[in-house]
């Protein structure tokens, strides 16, 4: 049976893997260098390949460990592939301005600390090339101190279920990833930029939340950088608070299964059909599941990794999930006034020229329709510069022309909420979204496909669709701007029917039933049941009419997942009590 919901991609994979990613890739290049591969003779690339090829290319320091210098050893930067820069179709010249945490411009670094690297150039399509890099100026004397220690061990690698040769060398393993976290905070941007970020910080009292983290400092920094070079500043306009609601939308919250128009054991009956799930696979999940806001259940079920029962506040990366919380973010915009939908993205980029046909509209960034293509790659809205990223390869872009799956839309999105608001996108949606909704450490990788979220947030997120835009005393938007989200009635050509703002019908039929019929006696839940599907299985499904939702926080989906989903959705639907006139 074809997985209903949760056919989106996304770029990344869940975080357990990353190092048997990274190990394979290591097998296949040594694979490569032995000769047993031959790469066959590749046509000559179109225009459009060597924009993107021009688009990825790097900017380094000309010498190792040259993020992170004693001040009057200032590192050159240059192109890591400059050759392949050239075959591209121009010598790009760049010009170099450093600037220090103050923004303050300088010839080289001269003092300890912080330095921006602001680059500037003309692309091969003629467009202006800027990106902006982190450094860290050590002082001439470096004083006696504290000394990190930079001690590894991965007690989760090779894994429980490795083979035995593979457990043995598990000291290897530790040593090994000792001596390349030292290189990697050396000989990097994010060593530099989490270097600065500590020597900046000051103590709190407790662990610093992810929208504290050095990290996020540097994307602010960065984004301070830009206001002031491109003369941003004087133009930024605040995003102000959700607004005050006379009367309190519904909140999730404990009730009878009277109130939630559910039958008496409907709880009994879902938290034993999520028992036999993990059971059945043995990946752990928590699940939440409210009508009318009211919690019918609101469990975590099976073990970690380490063997322990998790909790209902376990976190998960959500995948493409994350796009929907982008739209729900960026539709504040909207609804303030501050952003048009319809208008072109050049209306914000201040490097992009107006009504060029090339260039997308925000409504398109959100549909698919951009005429872009990938999700995070070249970081996402954590690139200071993502759109002169997009820019240096605009003249080949057809937006409007047909439905391509894409983040790097949701991404656009939320570097242009960051010029409008003045603030960093992951302060944006942890000031102006997460935390009046009261969630918790939320981490926040890109605008796309890297959030994570628990069960219970996730579930949040869908009262607030449920209720068009308010979540108790607050309305976030308005419901006339939550419809513009919604998939239109009459999509226009070459926009997929379904498809909304970062959001699109999900359609779970009856067994037994056609598998394209539409017929609301053939579907379990209403004809206006929204929400996205996830690469790592979270479940996140909301019925608008009768005020369901259905939320589920998951490390990974497995194929055996498959029936066990669709069946997930036929257990709820069986314990719904038709809707009656006063509801």
């Amino acid at each position: 049976m074809q997985r209903p919901i949760h056919l989106t991609s996304a770029t990344n994979l869940p975080g357990k893997s990353v190092l048997l990613r990274i190990l394979t890739l290591l097998i296949l290049v040594a694979y490569l260098l032995s000769g047993h591969i031959v790469a066959a003779q590749q046509p000559a690339p179109d225009l459009k390949t060597e924009r993107q090829q021009f688009q990825a290319q790097e900017l380094i320091p000309n010498r190792f460990g040259g993020w992170i210098f004693q001040t009057g050893s200032t590192p050159h930067i240059i192109w890591r592939d400059v050759d392949e820069v050239r075959r591209l179709g121009r010598e790009v010249v760049l010009r170099v301005r450093w600037f220090d945490a103050s923004l303050n411009e300088a010839t080289e670094p001269n003092a300890a600390g912080r330095w921006m690297a602001y680059v500037e150039g003309t692309a091969p399509n003629g467009t202006p090339f800027r990106r902006s890099m982190t450094f860290f100026a050590l002082p001439q004397k470096i004083e006696n101190g504290f000394v990190p220690d930079l001690s590894v061990v991965f007690p989760n690698f090779p894994g429980r279920n490795s083979p035995p040769a593979w457990a043995e060398h598990q000291a290897e393993f530790d040593r090994t990833s000792r001596e390349l976290l030292t290189r990697g905070l050396i000989d990097s941007e994010k060593g530099a930029s989490l270097i600065a970020g500590i020597a900046e910080s000051k103590p709190l009292g407790r662990p610093k939340r992810f929208a504290e983290s050095t990290s996020v400092a540097n994307d602010a920094c960065h984004l301070a950088l830009k206001l002031k070079v491109l003369s941003l500043a004087d133009k930024v306009r605040p995003l102000q608070p959700a607004r005050a609601r006379t009367i309190p939308a519904v909140v999730l919250h404990e009730g009878t299964p009277e109130e939630a128009g559910v039958a008496a054991d409907a709880k009994a009956k879902i938290d034993e059909f999520c028992r036999a799930w993990v059971a059945g696979t043995d990946e752990p999940f928590v699940t939440l599941i409210a009508r009318r806001g009211v919690i019918i259940t609101h469990e975590a079920f099976g073990r970690d990794d380490h063997g322990d029962l998790i909790d209902r506040d376990y976190r998960c990366w959500v995948a493409s999930i994350t796009k929907t919380v982008t739209a729900l973010m960026f539709s504040q915009f909207v609804d303030q006034q501050l952003i048009d939908l319809d208008a072109p993205i050049s209306t914000i980029f201040p490097d992009y020229v107006g009504f060029d046909p090339h260039v997308p509209t925000f409504r398109q960034c959100l549909n698919h329709t951009s005429g872009l293509s990938g999700h995070a790659e070249n970081g996402g809205m954590r690139n200071p510069h993502l759109e002169n990223v997009v820019l240096n390869g605009i003249d080949v872009n057809e937006p409007g022309k047909a439905h391509v799956y894409s983040g790097l839309g949701f991404e656009l999105v939320a570097k242009a909420m960051e010029i409008v608001s003045g603030k960093c996108a992951v302060r944006v949606y942890d000031e102006h979204l997460f935390q009046p909704l009261g969630f918790g450490d939320v981490v926040l990788g890109n605008a796309s496909s890297d959030g994570e979220f628990t069960a219970r947030e996730l579930a949040v997120l869908g009262q607030l669709m449920a209720n068009s835009g308010s979540y108790g005393e607050r309305e976030f938007i308005s419901p006339a701007i939550f419809e513009k989200l919604l998939p239109p009635p009459q999509p226009a050509a070459g926009i997929d029917g379904n498809q909304g703002l970062g959001m699109h019908w999900i359609i779970h039929r009856k067994p037994g039933t056609a598998l394209d019929s539409l017929r609301p006696e053939d579907l379990l839940f209403g004809p206006r049941t929204v929400g996205h599907g996830s690469f790592s299985g979270c479940i996140l499904v909301v019925d608008l009419d009768q005020q369901l939702v259905i939320a589920q926080a998951r490390r990974e989906f497995k194929p055996e997942d498959a029936d066990w989903y669709a069946k997930f959705f036929q257990n709820i639907a069986e314990t719904i009590v038709k809707v009656d006139p006063e509801h």
